[in-house]
């Protein structure tokens, strides 16, 4: 609705601009590269797969059309230039976190086509310029409107997913303890049926309790409230850990379990704790992923003063069109609907490698696979 409402206002202003005494042809351009920015989004939503490579390509397409406008319309003192400010509007509105970067990229564009005004005389426009600035002003204020209501109810979503997850927690802890005194026959036989039962709830309950945790703790680190305890350590003792406590996960799909690390130490800068988790996700989902009798392997190495982790497995892979929207909350690869999992486990592993400075990221393993990549700027004298 958006574009259609900005090609609408393009039109009038040209029309407009074209009865106050405009020349054809400088207000036909005008309206053109007016214009440019909707014509191109419905061009191109319906053909980008990604989103996010979508909304890139609008971002531009309003900063290159306002600096062509720019160009030829008066230059650096024509009001046209306020038509520049619908580049970091857009992403605004669209939640992208990249917004100084649009901002940046319009003051440079403004630059560019003052720059080559200077070589062209300006059209003659009528009262274009000012119609259009007055509508990139509307559409402008329009923009932000829309993304302040958009932030409002996800913050409040994400207030009382904190709350729900907190309050879970504490019965469902007291379902695990209760559930594991019945397995065990901590107060007498139970019977074979009962045990097996009790086995079941503790083991879907654990599941629900780590669903919860990861929630609660997400919330926390969109609301900034959530803190790293950095410590020097010697990383290779968390992958040892890690491996030595999934070895039986990996024993029941008959999955050959391996890890690669340096003979000198990795010592760190970091959070243990969040190392830890880190390490468990992406190699709990390597495991869950590779088809049985596959093979897995964690390797840790230095790599230009950062912590470098892989996770490599040899399952299906990751199709590169999906790589983008993985690691975000809830977003899950193709074909996984018989997987347990909510999605939530690279979320957490993406922001827990931010909180160290670090980034997650996937690519294709060798011999086929995929390869889980989590870098992290936190070797100690790098």
């Amino acid at each position: 609705m958006a574009l259609w409402a900005w090609l609408g206002a393009a039109l009038l202003v040209g029309v407009l601009g074209y009865a106050s005494g405009g020349a054809r042809a400088g207000v036909g351009l005008a309206t053109a590269l007016m214009a440019a920015p909707a014509l191109a989004g419905f061009v191109l939503l319906p053909r980008l797969y990604s989103a996010r490579a979508a909304d890139s390509a609008l971002v531009a397409a309003w900063i290159v059309a306002g600096a062509g406008l720019v160009a030829g319309g008066g230059g650096a003192s024509s009001p046209l230039a306020l038509m520049l400010i619908l580049g970091p509007a857009w992403a605004l509105a669209l939640g992208r976190r990249w917004v100084a970067e649009a901002g940046a990229a319009a003051v440079l564009a403004y630059a560019a086509g003052a720059a080559l005004a200077l070589a062209a005389p300006a059209a003659t426009l009528g009262a274009f310029p000012e119609m259009a600035a007055a509508a990139s002003l509307a559409f402008a204020a329009g923009l932000m409107a829309l993304a302040q209501s958009k932030a409002r109810p996800v913050r409040a979503m994400g207030e009382r997913i904190a709350e729900v997850s907190h309050e879970l927690r504490t019965p469902l802890t007291h379902i695990l303890g209760f559930s594991e005194m019945i397995e065990r026959q901590i107060f007498g036989p139970a019977g074979e049926r009962n045990v097996e039962y009790a086995g079941l709830i503790r083991k879907a309950g654990g599941h629900l309790l780590g669903l919860v945790n990861d929630l609660l703790d997400l919330s926390k680190m969109e609301a900034g409230k959530f803190e790293i305890v950095r410590e020097r350590f010697d990383a290779r003792a968390i992958v040892e850990e890690v491996v030595r406590l999934s070895v039986d996960a990996a024993e029941k799909k008959a999955i050959a379990l391996g890890m690669t690390t340096l003979e000198a130490a990795l010592e760190v800068d970091a959070d243990p704790t969040a190392l830890r988790r880190i390490l468990i996700n992406t190699l709990g989902n390597a495991l869950k992923f590779t088809p049985e009798g596959g093979r897995v392997i964690i390797a840790a190495r230095a790599e230009e003063g950062a912590l470098v982790l892989d996770t490599i497995d040899n399952g299906p892979g990751i199709p590169e069109a999906q790589r983008e929207r993985l690691g975000h909350a809830f977003e899950r690869g193709p074909g996984v609907e018989r997987i347990e999992g909510a999605g939530l486990g690279l979320s957490l592993v993406r922001a827990l490698a931010a909180l160290h400075g670090g980034a997650l990221s996937f690519h294709d393993a060798p011999g086929g696979g995929a390869l889980v990549r989590v870098r992290l700027p936190v070797l100690v004298g790098a």
